[in-house]
C-alpha cells in the first residue's frame, strides 16, 4: 500500500475531526511531503533481517558500577528499545559471566561455594537491573546446562576443524597462596607502556600479553612476590591461521565506529598468536578433551558464546534465526574490543559447521566513564554503583543523564554538578515544562482536548521540523549514535515550546473570538507532546509510561514508528497533569557530596 493511500485511510478515519481540511488540501499537503515514506515506517532499515543484541555479560561478582551501565547496558537498551518503535524484529540478550577465578576467589573470600556465590549475585544483579528497567529479551547465566553444551560443541568443532594446539606453557604460581594465578590475579608493569597491569591486558595501552610478560610481578591475592611459573599442558585457539580471513573481514566492516575499526586492525597488524583457552580451575566448563579433562575454559573462550547459549535458554520459537541469518550488534567497553573484533569471531569462523553462526554485524566500544577526575573502580571502590545510585535518584534521573554524556568518542567524566545541571536544565525545563504546561492548560481551560482548526502556517512549520526530526532520529539510530539522537528528542519539545510561545494561547482563550484558535493551538501541541514521548520513551520508559497514562493514549504497546505520522491523541481525550520530575537542588547535591567525602579520606566510595 502505497503512503498516499496509507494517509489518506488515518484521515478518512479521522474524518470527523478534521471538518477544517478540504481533499485538495490533503492531497497537497501529502504529495509535497518528500518525508512522508519514511514518516510512516518505509524503508527502515537493517536490510529486512532480524536484529541480535546484546550488551557486554557483567561478571558475577559483585554490583556493576554506573561505567559499566553507561558502556553497555544502557546503549544496549535503549538501542532495543528504538527497534521495537521501529518494528523491526529485535532480541535483546544479556546475562551473568560466571566462570573463572575472580568467582573462586570471591566466593573464597564470603565463604562460599563458587556455584552458591553465582546463585546469590546472579539474582542481586538480575534485580538491579529490574530497576533500571533494562528491557532483557532474556537474562541469563553462563553456568546452565544449555551453556555448558553450548561451548563444548563449540569447541569440538574448532577442534575438528584443526584450529587447536596442544602445548605446554608458563603458569604463575603464587607459593604463598599455593595456587596458580589467573591472568586477573597476577599484577605487575606493563612491558609497553610500563603502567600498572593485569596479567591478560593492559588497562592503559589496551596490549593483550600472557603473564610472563610482566615486569616485577605480583600476586594480588595476597600482595606477594611469591611468585614463580610452572609448565602445563594447556590448548590454544590458532589465531595465527584466522588472521588473513580476520583482516578481510574487519576491512569489509566500514560501517563500523572508526575507533572500534582501527583498534582491531592495530592488534591484528601486531602479528596473532595462538591463543591459549584453558586454564588450571575448577569452576569452569569442563574441557571434553581427554588429557585435558583436568582444565576449565578460559572464560574469554566461554563467555561470548554465552550470547548463543542465553539465546537458546530464551525459549524463542525461532531462535536460531538471530544467530545465522542476522545483524548482530554489541555494546560494551573499550578494553573489551580485541576480544569482540578478533577473538571472537575468530572462534566463530574457526567453529564452521553445519550450524554456520553470524559474525558480529556491528561492534561499538564505549570509551571510558570517569568519576570526577577518577577512574571508576569496583575493586577499589571508587564511584556511585548501580544500586546505591537508585536510592539517591530515581533510574530516568540516571538513564538520561548517562546517556547525555555517553562515551561514545572519548572519556567522560561525572560531575554532581553536570548531573543537577542537566536533570534541571534540560530534562525538566525542556520535557517536564512542555508536558506539564500542556496538559495542565487544556484540563483548566478545556476539560478536555479541544477540536483543531485547519493547520495554518505555524502548525504546518512545526509538522515539518518534527518530520525532520524523525528522519535524523533514525539515521542516528541506525548509526548507533544515541547521544545524538537524545539531543534531536528534545530537540522536538524544544520545538513544541517555541510553538506554544508564539501562539501565546493564554492569550487567545481569554476572548470567546480567539478561544477557538488556543483551542486548536492545544490540540497541536498536544499530538506533537505524544510524539516527542514516544521517542525518548527509550531513554526514560519510567516516566513516558506515567505520561502515555496521563494523556489517555490507548494501545500504546503497539505504537510503532509509522504510527507517528497520525495524531495519537483524538479531541474529547481527557487528560491529566502531572509534575513528572522534581529539581536537584543544591542542598541535596552538597549532603551527597559531603557525605561521600567523609568516606575514605576524601575519596569518592562506593555508595
Amino acid at each position: 500500500m502505497s503512503p498516499i493511500k496509507q494517509y489518506l485511510i488515518v484521515l478518512w478515519d479521522d474524518y470527523k475531526y478534521y471538518r477544517g481540511l478540504c481533499v485538495t488540501c490533503i492531497l497537497v499537503n501529502v504529495l509535497n511531503n518528500e518525508r512522508l515514506g519514511d514518516l510512516m515506517g518505509e524503508d527502515i532499515g537493517f536490510e529486512g533481517k532480524p536484529v541480535t543484541i546484546t550488551s557486554a555479560l557483567p561478571y558475577v561478582n559483585g554490583v556493576k558500577h554506573l561505567g559499566n551501565i553507561v558502556g553497555s547496558l544502557l546503549p544496549a537498551d535503549i538501542f532495543h528499545r528504538f527497534l521495537d518503535l521501529m518494528d523491526v524484529d529485535n532480541i535483546f540478550i544479556c546475562g551473568t559471566d560466571e566462570h573463572g577465578a575472580q568467582t573462586e576467589i570471591a566466593a573464597m573470600q564470603e565463604h562460599m561455594k563458587p556455584d552458591e556465590y553465582a546463585d546469590k549475585y546472579h539474582e542481586i544483579q538480575k534485580e538491579i537491573y529490574k530497576k533500571w528497567n533494562f528491557d532483557f529479551t532474556f537474562f541469563g547465566r553462563t553456568s546452565s546446562k544449555t551453556h555448558t553444551e553450548t561451548t563444548q560443541q563449540a569447541f569440538k568443532s574448532i577442534y575438528k576443524n584443526g584450529y587447536i594446539l596442544k602445548s605446554t606453557i608458563t603458569l604463575p604460581y603464587c607459593e604463598n597462596c599455593e595456587r596458580f594465578l589467573a591472568d586477573r590475579y597476577i599484577e605487575g608493569t606493563c612491558p609497553k607502556c610500563s603502567k600498572d597491569a593485569r596479567g591478560d591486558q593492559c588497562e592503559y595501552c589496551g596490549r593483550l600479553m600472557d603473564p610472563n610478560e610482566l615486569i616485577n610481578p605480583r600476586c594480588k591475592i595476597c600482595a606477594k612476590n611469591d611468585i614463580i611459573f610452572k609448565k602445563e599442558k594447556h590448548l590454544f585457539l590458532d589465531l595465527s591461521k584466522l588472521q588473513d580471513e580476520l583482516k578481510k573481514w574487519i576491512l569489509k566492516n566500514k560501517h563500523w565506529p572508526v575507533g572500534t575499526r582501527n583498534f582491531a586492525l592495530g592488534w591484528i597488524d601486531e602479528g596473532l598468536k595462538p591463543r591459549c583457552i584453558t586454564r588450571n580451575l575448577k569452576w569452569g566448563v569442563k574441557v571434553p578433551l581427554n588429557g585435558y579433562s583436568q582444565l576449565v575454559f578460559y572464560v574469554w573462550f566461554d563467555a561470548p558464546l554465552g550470547y548463543i547459549s542465553m539465546t537458546k535458554d530464551a525459549k524463542l520459537k525461532n531462535w536460531k534465526k538471530y544467530w545465522t541469518n542476522s545483524l548482530v550488534f554489541h555494546f560494551l567497553g573499550k578494553d573489551n574490543i580485541p576480544f569482540h573484533t578478533v577473538f571472537w569471531p575468530g572462534m566463530l569462523m574457526a567453529g564452521k559447521d553445519k550450524n554456520n553462526y553470524t559474525l558480529p554485524y556491528f561492534v561499538q566500544g564505549y570509551e571510558y566513564l570517569n568519576w570526577e577526575g577518577q577512574k571508576f573502580s569496583t575493586s577499589r571502590n571508587i564511584g556511585v554503583f548501580s544500586d546505591k545510585a537508585l536510592d539517591l535518584f530515581p533510574s530516568d534521573y540516571w538513564r538520561y543523564y548517562l546517556a547525555s554524556m555517553m562515551p561514545e568518542k572519548k572519556d567522560a567524566n561525572f560531575e554532581w554538578t553536570d548531573f543537577q545541571n542537566r536533570i534541571n536544565n534540560e530534562l525538566i525545563a525542556n520535557y517536564g515544562n512542555l508536558f506539564y504546561r500542556t496538559t495542565s492548560f487544556i484540563s483548566k481551560h478545556f476539560g478536555k482536548v479541544p477540536r483543531p482548526l485547519k493547520p495554518g502556517t505555524a502548525e504546518k512549520e512545526l509538522q515539518e521540523r518534527i518530520a525532520k526530526s524523525l528522519e535524523k532520529i533514525k539515521e542516528f539510530v541506525h548509526e548507533v549514535k544515541l547521544k545524538d539522537a537524545l539531543k534531536e528528542c528534545l530537540a522536538i519539545s524544544d520545538e513544541v515550546n517555541k510553538y506554544l510561545q508564539i501562539k501565546e494561547p493564554w492569550i487567545m482563550v481569554r476572548d470567546k473570538k480567539t478561544r477557538k484558535y488556543a483551542a486548536s493551538t492545544l490540540y497541536y501541541a498536544v499530538n506533537s507532546l505524544a510524539v516527542a514521548t514516544f521517542l525518548i520513551r527509550p531513554f526514560i520508559p519510567q516516566t513516558t509510561e506515567q505520561v502515555i497514562k496521563c494523556l489517555d493514549i490507548k494501545k500504546s504497546e503497539k505504537i510503532r514508528w509509522k504510527d507517528l505520522a497520525k495524531p495519537l491523541i483524538k479531541p474529547g481525550t481527557v487528560v491529566r497533569p502531572l509534575i513528572l520530575f522534581q529539581k536537584v537542588d543544591d542542598n541535596e547535591i552538597s549532603r551527597i557530596k559531603e557525605k561521600m567525602q567523609s568516606i575514605g579520606n576524601g575519596q569518592p566510595k562506593n555508595m
